[in-house]
């Protein structure tokens, strides 16, 4: 079963989300992150200049296998394969991602914007309607480590 985290109050949804990826590789887990075509080509660019010394190995769901493998942070625009272990989802769409399922742990990136909180709201219904565990972290008050 998984357990959903809603991160409200992003205040930059790139910057929150390049320094999730940097956490999950920190801690040595791998993160998939499904949003659309424009937000993933803007968190891919994202990832290749987030830092002088630091690299975030990714690639799009469409590389290789081999090359899936190799890359902990897996960016796509619908799920197709089953989760590895160890797996975060990271959802930045306006919807709850069909094969959510397979991951023990979804992240719900919600910005400031009415639109956003309205979404959030509706998928956090969807979600509490299929039993899953949820948890609120306010990104304003509670911060992510940089």
């Amino acid at each position: 079963m998984s357990t959903v985290a809603f991160h409200f109050n992003v205040s930059d949804r790139f910057d929150y989300v390049c320094r999730l990826a940097r956490k999950a590789q920190a801690a040595g887990a791998g993160a998939v992150f499904v949003a659309d075509a424009d937000v993933l080509e803007r968190i891919d660019r994202d990832l290749w200049c987030l830092s002088g010394i630091d690299f975030l190995p990714h690639c799009r769901a469409t590389a290789s296998p081999g090359m899936q493998a190799h890359s902990p942070l897996v960016l796509t625009s619908r799920l197709q394969e089953p989760a590895r272990q160890g797996t975060v989802l990271v959802n930045l769409l306006a919807t709850v991602p069909e094969g959510y399922e397979g991951f023990d742990r979804v992240i719900e990136v919600v910005g400031l914007e009415e639109r956003e909180r309205s979404a959030a709201r509706a998928r956090w219904r969807q979600y509490a309607a299929a039993g899953l565990p949820l948890t609120r972290f306010d990104a304003r008050r509670d911060g992510v480590s940089k």
